[in-house]
Parts: structure tokens; C-alpha cells; sequence
């Protein structure tokens, strides 16, 4: 199926409508109303607790409504949303990826939301990519920035500096390890965590200029760029600073207990980290990645099932949601990430979290993960992609003989 092309003028002038509040009919919220909320994120330790009772405010002054959460596994949870929404089930909201976001708007699977968008004032452009094809589907629920993040203390005790390219930041990693015996550098590296490996490693690519599309919007995936990525990636994997075999929620554990010199986490990875642990906030420091050129973000949208037994109660819900009281209430709980309006982080938390201004800087050139012209079909390219940057960590095959059978592969299943 083509890939649904976004209509961005027409996006810009439906944020840009300021008409009064969506209002519900009233017939709405006359008996009790059950709105059933699914987010893979509910799950993430401390961070879904305080996420679900930020959006749990809701029912305070909406009596009538009870919020119910459904909590899956980030590597089931699209599977199980397409299988779901498919059989014409599944939850009334799905807080989901900007990929799967693509995925279930091809799919015919969610609700207009121009009503809502159309009542509300100052959301900002992480709302534009959920215009599609003129059609408001989805708004940000938040946009997660990548940077490079570090343990000051383990800097400072080993006289480290922070790298400026992927050589640097393998020789400093050694030396850390060496003066204190921690970790020198996380980082997914299998395809038994191929969904965020695929989000995490675009920063690689981007770092060194990839667009995996050329000027007439033909995929290119076997770039010089490309294999200098590649083959920067193998440099760190081989040099044994990475933690072969872990995956990403015991290196991020092992990162909270500050036992990890350097990562290169999103700002809702590095929230994670900073909180609850016994490494202090303060001791996190952020900074821009090792690369010539900007990283990625991920994008993440809360959308509307077309097989909601409630629309109407959860679009009210939703413009609750974008609401000055309903950002506060995200702000409080979402750290560094950026909001669907720009509700600003507080120099309280700053105060308490110096890492989190950098997120906000680096989320002004940051790009898409998604691959323009391709957005719906990015998981089944990447796939390919990904397949190719372990069958080169694990066989020594060349970045160049990996990337053109990707290449080949992908010009089959395209042209």
C-alpha cells in the first residue's frame, strides 16, 4: 500500500484555528463511561505510574468517567494493537509510536480528530505529523530527543572528557572503565530488541548523513554514508566497551545504579534513568552525540480507535488533554520531553535535573526516525536495514556487502 502522504500546509493552518472549545453533546457523561487506555509506557518503571496518575486528574473534575489502563510489552504491543483494532476491538485510546501511528492510519483504524484540534489553542509542530492526507488522527503525547548522556562523577574521578567522535568515545570509555570498573557505553546492539535498535540507531546514521531517500524520493540505502555508519557502530560493538548480550532495561538499570560512563539515550530513557535510583539526578549530565550532524526523535501520538464505544467521551477527554491544565499536568510528570503545547519545564526541575535543557536544544534540528515519503512502510525498511547491521556484528561481512543486499532487497519489494 502507498504511504499516506501528509498534507503539512494544510496541517500548519488547522493548528493555527483557535474556535471555541470542543463541546460535548448532551447527552455525553449522562451515565458512567468507562474510557479504556492503552500505552506500552504504562509499564516503565516510576515513569507509568506517574504518567497514568497525571492523566488520572481527568476524573476529578469529570465524574462521570473512569480512565482504565491496558499495559503491553513494547515488543508486543503493535502486534497485539493491529490484531486488536483488526477485529474491530481494542482500546478507546492507544498511546502509540509514530510508526505504528502509520501503520493504523493506513489501516483505516483511527478517528478523525479535527474537532478537537480545531478547539484547541497553542499546540505546537509535534502535533503536524499526526495531520495525514489533511486529516487530524493523532496529537503529541510526547516527543522523546536522543542525546548523549553521562555519569558526572564517574567523569570527573577518572579526569574523562566528553568524545567528540566514536574513536574519542571509545578510548575516554576505556578509561573509565579502567579507573572505576564500570561500563564504558550501552547500547542496544540485537534483533531481540529490533524495534527500539531500529529508533536507537538512527542517530547513527543521521549522525553521518544519511536520508536514505534521494531527491526524487528513491530509497538509497547502500550509501557511503551509510557504510561509515555502519562501520562506526561495529568499531564500538568490537571494542568491548558495550555489554554484549544485555538488553537495554539491565544496562539502563545498571546506568541508574551509576555504574554506566555514557549512552545514547532518548530524553524518556534518560527520565527513566534520573529517577529512583541510586545514582543522582544531578550526577546525569546530557550532551550532544559524537556526530557530524543532528540525531533522530521519536515521535509519540494518543490517538482514537474508530471502534470506540465512546468517540465522544474521549475526544472530550482529549481536549481536556491539550488544555493548559491538562499539559501542566503532563509537564510535571514528562521531564525533558516536548509536549503537544509548549508548556515550559520549570527551573525548579531544572534546578533539581541540569541535564534536561539539552534535550530541548537538541530537539530544535532533531529529525523524524520515520523516512520521508515512506512513513507507513519505515518498520518493514528498517527491518531489512537492522537484519543487515547484525548479520555484519555477528559474520564479519563488510558494511558494503551487507548494504547492498539490503539495498537489493528493498529495490524488490519497491520498485
Amino acid at each position: 500500500m502507498q504511504s499516506m502522504i501528509r498534507n503539512l500546509a494544510h496541517s500548519v493552518a488547522v493548528l493555527a484555528v483557535a474556535i471555541s472549545p470542543f463541546v460535548l453533546p448532551a447527552s455525553a457523561h449522562a451515565e458512567e463511561v468507562t474510557l479504556v487506555i492503552s500505552n506500552n509506557q504504562w509499564l516503565d518503571s516510576l515513569r507509568g505510574e506517574r504518567l497514568w496518575a497525571a492523566i488520572k486528574k481527568y476524573e476529578s473534575t469529570n465524574p462521570g468517567v473512569t480512565l482504565e489502563q491496558v499495559a503491553v510489552p513494547a515488543q508486543e504491543y503493535a502486534d497485539r494493537l493491529m490484531t486488536e483494532m483488526g477485529a474491530g476491538q481494542g482500546p478507546d485510546l492507544a498511546i502509540v509510536q509514530e510508526d505504528l501511528f502509520y501503520t493504523l492510519g493506513n489501516a483505516d483504524f483511527l478517528s478523525s480528530l479535527d474537532d478537537v484540534v480545531a478547539g484547541a489553542q497553542n499546540l505546537n509542530v509535534t502535533n503536524e505529523n499526526g495531520v495525514v492526507d489533511g486529516v487530524a488522527l493523532g496529537l503529541g503525547w510526547q516527543r522523546a530527543v536522543y542525546a548523549l548522556i553521562y555519569n558526572r562523577a564517574l567523569l570527573e574521578s577518572s579526569g574523562a572528557s566528553l568524545p567528540k567522535t566514536t574513536e574519542e568515545m571509545i578510548e575516554q570509555a576505556k578509561a573509565i572503565s579502567e579507573a572505576t570498573g564500570a561500563i564504558g557505553f550501552t547500547s542496544r546492539h540485537s534483533m531481540n530488541e529490533f524495534r527500539g535498535w531500529s529508533y536507537d540507531f538512527q542517530n547513527w546514521v543521521f549522525g553521518f548523513g544519511v536520508e536514505w531517500v534521494d531527491s526524487e524520493g528513491n530509497l538509497t540505502i547502500n550509501t557511503p554514508q551509510a557504510m561509515a555508519a555502519l562501520n562506526a557502530f561495529k568499531l564500538a560493538y568490537d571494542s568491548g566497551v558495550i555489554p554484549i548480550g544485555d538488553p537495554m532495561n539491565t544496562q539502563r538499570s545498571r546506568f541508574k545504579e551509576g555504574r554506566v560512563a555514557f549512552s545514547i539515550d532518548n530524553s524518556g530513557g534518560a527520565l527513566n534513568i534520573a529517577s529512583g535510583g541510586a545514582m543522582p539526578s544531578s550526577d546525569m549530565g546530557a550532551a550532544p552525540m559524537f556526530f557530524e550532524h543532528p540525531g533522530a526523535h521519536q515521535q509519540i501520538f494518543i490517538t482514537v480507535s474508530k471502534h470506540s464505544d465512546h468517540p465522544e467521551e474521549a475526544k472530550a477527554f482529549l481536549s481536556w488533554f491539550v488544555s493548559p491544565e491538562g499539559q501542566k499536568a503532563m509537564r510535571e510528570v514528562s521531564g525533558p520531553d516536548a509536549l503537544a503545547t509548549d508548556v515550559p519545564v520549570t527551573a525548579e526541575y531544572e534546578a533539581v535535573n541540569p541535564w534536561a535543557p539539552m534535550f530541548a536544544e537538541l530537539a530544535k534540528t532533531s529529525r523524524s526516525t520515520l523516512i520521508p515519503g515512506y512513513e507507513a512502510e519505515t518498520t518493514s525498511i528498517m527491518r531489512v536495514v537492522m537484519e543487515a547491521v547484525e548479520r555484519m556484528l555477528i559474520t564479519g561481512e563488510s558494511a558494503e556487502e551487507v548494504l547492498a543486499a539490503a539495498q537489493a532487497k528493498i529495490d524488490a519489494k519497491f520498485d
